[in-house]
């Protein structure tokens, strides 16, 4: 209360020596969004069964729509989408005797399918749909079928029968799959089975319900703030904030069961394909099954790309845009969807009245080279441009400082936004020798000046010493620019259960000393040893390099000048199989999240089965047991319990050591209003944005800066997100009232303080248009 009078005495000391202005000037191009992109980063597929790349994603997630979508930057709250309400319940009465609990979604039936796509091939058109419960259940029930290699549908079976892929020789596994998916006209609901798929005994809980149900509230249609703590203690037996962001991204996209039968399988027919689209019918369910299927490599007509007059990409969604034109070569647009069930413009993100004052009725995505990319939202050319490396950063500020203000047009939207990565030091347990190729590889136990044994790493002592011999501050403060942190464990700092006071390894000779005098029962120092460290880039071997240097300094000093260290570059073309046939000593690599839950760092880089852990052939049952439980273990205090524990065995086992976390920076034009930054999120989602010129200050888009923008600022004072470089966000942050522009013009820096208010100040009572619609 006290900031909030001395703000509010800051602004009325202010106004009186404030005039009014007008400002207006449409922006060129207002009403197309146009984003560059690297070469080569086209959508591979226009199948949502078949999306597990971020170009594609970006494309579907425009045109079709999910059951529940995220809720603006936030990756664990959830609006409600093509589902109205959700409930979390005891096992739906019909559903198999193993299911743990049910979750039901009521269907906003009858929104309008697109009835058009690709005026780029003479407009393919067709019957108008709308949407039922039968759609919904056939698009997931698709999903599982198609059960793509390499493919996304990992995610969904894990929840829904508690196996990570679909089992063609099992006579009753189309059943099951069926019977995890069920639908009436109104509702459908996903029957989640428990681990083993045991039968379980009488469930009883009160239904919960996912969305703010009154609409006079804050929340209505949005994630309930007692939600999460209302489910912590169910017995639901697998977290929901997996479920919930795996089927919130667009593989989960719902399709129009009809429009499959009638245009796409057709197309197929025409086109000369073997079987065509999947009905629904299980009695066949296993021809349409990849990749035991023995139609491979085919794949359906609707993911046939490049696509041609006779075969054509097509799709046809209930999102905000309509597929428009697809060149996979050079770019892709979609266009406006005039009866979009939501309306327009969109009415969220709304946080505290702040919400979209207009839209685009195109976007655009093009493909151009790294440089041409910078130059053009240099120029004014794009609105936005993809994929910009750190090391091009300075491109985009005076005198190419990265920490000076932005150029003339050019918006720093977000300066520090995590992602969902962690880069990592790893170690090889069991080395197959490759010859000489990654050094001289002895036998097991068999120590060497010249060389290491295959078990070289297995030995805890060595592990720790070349922990202690890696300098992350050198490494984040100078490699990096301090455009990463240091992450405390396997997972990055924000998520849930990530342990923020857990021990960490860091720079210490000393310790390394010790450890080193410790490896091999004391053998090391007299007998030495000699590594070759592989690295694939320039960053990996500064990384490699300096680590090296520590390790052979520390050998000159305890000894006898015995430890030494060798760099090898490895392209990147051999570097996968060398992981694979488990040939490199060390490696480095970073695991980028499917989802927001330290779930899918935990298996990846601990358990025996991982990608990581397989690549080190490292396996320890304890931690196999704990990571296995912690997905069954609904949200609360017993999964964090489970998660702590997991994180304090990786720093006494110390497999690998993560290096760092990469934080990104969101370059746009500032004609740009309305985009948010969601780590999950695979692309630009349209809908929420509009270009138009605005006095800065006016967080509410009504053409003028005035006491309800000011209100607006001053509740949100204090506020932030991304603090510290992790997920974290206040509960009152609004990114709409981070305005400020001092010292660093056209930044915006993630808090909002008395630099917002200051700015705000300043244009009070100063006007402009207020957006207008296309004409």
């Amino acid at each position: 209360m006290r900031s909030f009078i001395f703000v509010s005495l800051v602004f009325f000391s202010l106004l009186p020596f404030q005039t009014l202005r007008v400002a207006y000037a449409v922006p060129p191009s207002p009403y197309e969004l146009v984003v560059d992109t690297i070469t080569g980063a086209s959508p591979i597929t226009f199948d949502p069964a078949n999306c597990y790349d971020v170009a594609t994603g970006e494309l579907l997630f425009n045109v079709y729509e999910t059951l529940i979508f995220f809720d603006g930057e936030r990756y664990d709250y959830f609006i409600s989408q093509l589902a109205e309400q959700v409930w979390i319940a005891p096992p739906d009465l019909a559903a198999p005797e193993y299911t743990n609990f049910t979750i039901y979604f009521k269907i906003r039936v009858g929104v309008p399918f697109h009835t058009w796509c690709r005026s780029d091939l003479g407009t393919l058109t067709w019957t108008q749909y709308y949407l039922t419960t039968a759609d919904v259940e056939h698009s997931l029930e698709r999903l599982m079928v198609y059960d793509y290699l390499g493919g996304p549908q990992w995610m969904i079976y894990e929840a829904l029968l508690g196996c990570y892929e679909a089992d063609p020789t099992d006579p009753t596994f189309g059943a099951k799959i069926d019977n995890a998916i069920q639908s009436n006209s109104t509702h459908v609901w996903l029957n989640i089975a428990n681990d083993g798929l045991v039968a379980v005994g009488p469930v009883s809980f009160a239904p919960v319900t996912l969305f703010e149900t009154n609409p006079s509230s804050y929340w209505y249609g949005r994630t309930r703030p007692a939600f999460w703590n209302d489910v912590g203690t169910l017995p639901l037996g697998y977290p929901l904030r997996i479920l919930f962001q795996v089927i919130s991204q667009p593989w989960a996209s719902i399709m129009s069961k009809q429009w499959l039968a009638d245009f796409v399988d057709p197309l197929a027919e025409a086109a000369g394909h073997p079987t065509g689209e999947w009905l629904g019918t299980w009695e066949n369910w296993t021809l349409y099954h990849y990749p035991t299927s023995p139609l491979e490599p085919e794949l359906p007509c609707i993911d046939m790309i490049p696509a041609s007059a006779a075969n054509p990409g097509v799709a046809c969604g209930t999102g905000p845009y309509v597929l428009d034109k697809f060149d996979a070569a050079t770019e892709w647009s979609v266009v406006k969807f005039d009866d979009y069930w939501g309306g327009w413009p969109a009415k969220w993100p709304n946080i505290y009245g702040c919400k979209p004052a207009g839209w685009v009725t195109k976007l655009t995505v093009r493909q151009r080279s790294s440089s041409a990319c910078r130059a053009e939202l240099i120029n004014g050319d794009c609105d936005f441009a993809h994929y910009v490396s750190s090391s091009s950063w300075s491109s985009f500020h005076v005198n190419g400082d990265i920490w000076n203000e932005t150029l003339n047009g050019i918006r720093l939207q977000y300066w520090q936004a995590p992602e969902l990565e962690v880069q990592s030091f790893f170690f090889t347990f069991n080395i197959t020798p490759a010859g000489d190729t990654y050094g001289r590889i002895y036998d097991y136990g068999v120590l060497s000046e010249d060389g290491i044994p295959r078990d070289f790493f297995s030995n805890i002592h060595v592990r720790k010493a070349f922990a202690y011999c890696i300098n992350s501050t050198y490494l984040i403060n100078e490699l990096l620019k301090e455009i990463a942190y240091q992450p405390i464990t396997f997972a990055p700092s924000g998520l849930p259960y990530v342990n923020l006071t857990q021990s960490y390894y860091s720079l210490y000779i000393e310790k390394a000393k010790e450890e080193f005098a410790l490896a091999w029962n004391g053998q090391l120092l007299s007998t030495g040893f000699t590594i070759t460290l592989p690295y694939p880039n320039t960053f990996s071997a500064s990384v490699c390099q300096n680590i090296a240097q520590y390790i052979v300094n520390i050998g000159n000093e305890i000894a006898s000048g015995k430890f030494h260290v060798q760099l090898k570059m490895v392209s990147w073309s051999q570097f996968p199989e060398a992981l694979q046939r488990h040939e490199l000593p060390t490696f480095m690599v970073g695991w980028l999240s499917d989802y927001a839950d330290i779930h899918n760092f935990a298996y990846s880089f601990l358990h025996s089965n991982g990608a990581f852990a397989s690549f080190q052939n490292y396996k320890n049952q304890a931690i196999n047991d704990l990571i296995d439980n912690g997905v069954r273990v609904p949200d609360g205090p017993l999964r964090q319990a489970i998660y702590y524990q997991l994180e304090e065995l990786y720093y006494e086992d110390v497999p690998s050591v993560p290096l760092y976390s990469p934080v990104t920076r969101c370059y746009l034009r500032d004609r740009v209003y309305g985009y948010y930054y969601n780590a999950l999120y695979p692309g630009i989602f349209a809908y929420n944005i509009w270009k138009w010129t605005y006095q800065k200050g006016d967080v509410n888009y009504d053409g003028k800066v005035s006491m309800t923008d000011i209100v607006t600022v001053v509740n949100s004072f204090g506020s932030y997100a991304y603090k510290d470089k992790t997920f974290a966000f206040h509960s009152r942050w609004n990114f709409h009232c981070d305005i400020d522009d001092s010292p660093r013009y056209r930044w915006r820096d993630q808090k909002i303080d008395m630099g917002d208010i200051t700015q705000i100040c300043s244009n009070f009572g100063k006007t402009s248009v207020p957006w207008q619609p296309p004409p």
